[in-house]
């Protein structure tokens, strides 16, 4: 399983981020993590853009969901219901799971890559690729990407927080009086529901900046390119949305 993974995922990947450091940036590591970050981002987006869209649209039903299930008792109904509104609003509640799983192996690879250091690894290279003479790993003349830097850590955690923000904005507090159960109290759906956005909103930067820092600047590196990509896609996807372009 591990030589499938390697050959399909590790290598290819771990060759092209030589390939742009050797060709593209002239040996700095740093932009070459930059770029190979977008390249594998871009070459995601199809799959990236379809989760983002269902995240959006399944916020738009939810208080249709709501009065749903409060004005229909009947668990068979409900489903009917449930899938004549999805079929409305042309949404798959299971295509945003689906999306992220087919990305794993790819995000994998890449923190793989850097996780496993800089050092320059003749080994998993391509006949047909020349290992670069030199690798500059200070970046902007600041930071050396092999070593760990609280400040990289740190805006990575932040990028993330923004990230997670945005994909998980908040209701309108009108709609939440309105949806809200006679005796004020929440379900255990929706009491999992706003636990899960807290763990993404908050308690997961924290974690990225923990282990941005503990593993090198490389890593942190990747998180905030990562993160501001999203960011970007998340605002295309809603301007999209919003424009009726898809």
């Amino acid at each position: 399983m591990y030589a499938i993974w390697n050959t399909i995922f590790y290598q290819p990947i771990y060759n092209a981020l030589i390939l742009l450091i050797k060709t593209i940036t002239f040996g700095d590591v740093g932009f070459g993590i930059i770029l190979l970050t977008i390249i594998v981002k871009l070459a995601l987006f199809p799959l990236t853009k379809k989760s983002i869209k269902s995240q959006i649209l399944m916020k738009r039903v939810e208080p249709e969901l709501k009065r749903i299930k409060k004005e229909i008792p009947n668990k068979e109904e409900q489903a009917k219901k449930t899938f004549e509104l999805y079929k409305k609003y042309g949404v798959n509640p299971f295509s945003g799971c689906l999306v992220v799983l087919l990305q794993l192996p790819f995000i994998f690879a890449l923190y793989y890559v850097f996780y496993k250091g800089l050092s320059l690894d003749t080994g998993p290279l391509y006949s047909f690729i020349k290992a670069p003479a030199y690798l500059h790993t200070n970046f902007l003349g600041l930071i050396e990407v092999h070593s760990k830097s609280i400040v990289l850590a740190v805006l990575a955690g932040i990028s993330q927080f923004i990230q997670g923000y945005l994909a998980s904005p908040i209701k309108p507090k009108v709609e939440v009086v309105k949806e809200m159960p006679e005796n004020n109290t929440k379900n255990f759906q929706d009491q999992l529901s706003d636990s899960m956005q807290m763990n993404v909103k908050y308690i997961l930067p924290i974690f990225i900046v923990f282990i941005a820092y503990k593993i090198s600047a490389a890593v942190a590196l990747y998180w905030i390119t990562s993160n501001v990509f999203t960011i970007i896609q998340e605002w295309y996807v809603r301007k999209a949305l919003k424009d009726n372009v898809i």
